[in-house]
Parts: C-alpha cells; sequence; structure tokens
C-alpha cells in the first residue's frame, strides 16, 4: 500500500463523499413525487442491472467473469440488507427532518464505526475514543432539539440508519479482500433492490410501479442521476477503494458529506443555521475527529 496509491484513492472517495453530501436536497425534493421505498427500489434496480451489464461486456475483455459462489452471495446479502436498513431510514426521515440534520445524524455513522468494531473484536476503545463519542452525542442532542427535550421523529429514524452504515463500513473493509469488486457490488445493490420493492410492495401497494410518476422527465433524471453516480459508481468506487487505504482513512473522509450537505442546503435553499445547530455541528465533527485521531497517530508510530 504506497503513499501514492493511498492518496489516489482518498482523492477519489472524497468525490464519492461530495456527490453523496449534495444530493440529499436533491432527493428530497422528488419525494413528493415518489415513496421512499419507490425511489430507492428503482434507484438501486438500474444501478445494479447498470453494473451487470458493465460485467457481461467485460466478459469479452481483460475482466474475469462473474463468479457467483455461496460465500460471495452471503457477503453480498449481508452488506445489501445493511445499504436497505441505512437508505430505507434515510429516505424516509428526509420526510420528517432537514436535508441538514438527515446529513449530520447520518455522519455519525463515522464516529460508531470504532465503538461497533470494538464490540465485534472484543476490544475497548481508548479514552479519546469515548470522549470523541461523547462530544458526538451532545452535539446530536443540540443539533436535533435545539437545545430542548424533544426530538424529531425522523431524526431517530436517521440515527437507525447512521448504525446500519457504521456496519456497512466495517463489513466491507472485512470482505473486500475476499472478492471482486464489482461482483460484490452489483450483489449487493440488487439485495437493496429486492428488499425495497419487497418492503414497497407490502407498504405501498402497486404504488411501488409508479410508473407514470417515474417517467417524468424531472423525475426520472433524478432517478438516473442517483443510480449511476450516486450509487453504481460510489458503492463500486467504495468498495474497490478500500482495498487501497485504510478505513480509519475512509471514515475521516466520509466526516466531510455532512459538511457538503449542509452547505448545500445554505447556498441553494438559503437555510440558516441558529446558535445550536453550529454548536451541534461542530461537536459532532470534533467528535469524529477524536474517534478517528488515535489510529492515526498508531499508523504514524508504526511507520516511525
Amino acid at each position: 500500500m504506497t503513499l501514492k496509491r493511498v492518496l489516489a484513492a482518498d482523492t477519489l472517495l472524497l468525490g464519492i463523499t461530495f456527490v453523496w453530501g449534495t444530493t440529499f436536497i436533491i432527493v428530497q425534493n422528488v419525494l413528493d413525487k415518489l415513496t421512499p421505498l419507490t425511489f430507492n427500489a428503482w434507484r438501486f434496480l438500474i444501478a445494479a442491472f447498470f453494473l451487470a451489464g458493465w460485467q457481461f461486456l467485460a466478459k469479452r475483455r481483460e475482466r474475469p467473469a462473474f463468479r457467483c459462489s455461496p460465500r460471495l452471495i452471503v457477503s453480498g446479502s449481508v452488506l445489501g440488507t445493511l445499504l436497505f436498513i441505512g437508505y430505507a431510514c434515510q429516505t424516509i426521515g428526509l420526510l420528517y427532518t432537514s436535508a441538514s440534520n438527515a446529513a449530520f445524524i447520518t455522519g455519525l455513522s463515522v464516529v460508531l464505526v470504532p465503538v461497533l468494531s470494538s464490540l465485534f473484536l472484543s476490544k475497548v476503545p481508548s479514552p479519546p475514543v469515548i470522549i470523541g463519542v461523547v462530544f458526538a452525542a451532545i452535539g446530536l442532542f443540540f443539533l436535533t432539539t435545539r437545545g430542548q427535550f424533544t426530538l424529531n421523529r425522523g431524526d431517530l429514524i436517521v440515527l437507525i440508519c447512521a448504525a446500519a452504515f457504521a456496519c456497512h463500513i466495517i463489513f466491507t473493509a472485512k470482505v473486500t479482500e475476499q472478492f471482486d469488486s464489482l461482483s460484490l457490488t452489483i450483489v449487493q445493490l440488487t439485495v437493496v433492490a429486492f428488499l425495497s420493492f419487497a418492503s414497497g410492495l407490502a407498504a405501498d401497494g402497486k404504488r411501488i410501479f409508479a410508473v407514470p410518476q417515474l417517467t417524468a422527465p424531472d423525475v426520472l433524471s433524478v432517478v438516473l442521476f442517483m443510480a449511476l453516480f450516486a450509487t453504481a459508481f460510489a458503492f463500486l468506487l467504495q468498495t474497490a477503494l478500500q482495498k487501497e487505504t485504510p478505513a480509519t482513512h475512509v471514515g475521516i473522509i466520509f466526516i466531510m458529506e455532512p459538511v457538503f450537505a449542509a452547505w448545500t442546503s445554505v447556498l441553494i435553499q438559503h437555510e440558516r443555521l441558529g446558535g445550536s445547530e453550529l454548536v451541534g455541528c461542530t461537536l459532532i465533527l470534533a467528535g469524529m475527529l477524536l474517534a478517528e485521531w488515535p489510529a492515526r497517530r498508531r499508523r504514524k508510530r508504526a511507520k516511525s
């Protein structure tokens, strides 16, 4: 793992983070025409079909054909289930909370990564990690409640999304070395699409197909953009790049997602962040940095 490869991977991950951070408003504007499950079902289905077509065409070139093994299906299904939970909760939460709130709470997944890793690996977090988690929790309180003892139900839904995304980062780092990145991405995106359609049929009935609404130019353009750039390419790159850069780098870079989302809300929606929101945002970002910083120092000491 050379420095040049790590820097290249980090730069591409930052680009992915920018796309994710600036799409909260885009998604929120489409949810008045499509249900959240309908949006996710078509988004991930189109992304999975696009990558599957790419894989099929690649058979004639250097890339090996899709290899369907039980271990690949299981690993991809776990990743897909975590993604489904994360995106379903995030999209539903956007119905009841602001884009900036959803983005910052989703960012808590970066803090949860070392905490959940310690539980799965039976390792006690270091004091800086614990302090970082406390900072982030306090920041979440100020951001979502504005200093009052009330919680928006959308914020609680998005908090479930943060936990699911944290588990997704951990499991991706564990299995990405074992499989072809494109094949693993196809399986997990297909699982997300299947679960979205299945739950959509149960919750929304025939509205899950929503062909008239889906074919409207403004809706179709957003769905295609999200499917190709914010889903297919983004998750394929994340899966592949986690082979080239440490997981802690990924966590630090993902910190920028809520920052991009907040500034997008300010610039496009002219949204104003009050004092409590700014304090909450600052504490969450500080907590994320504190939670990740010890790992960075350990790597530097190891290199020395």
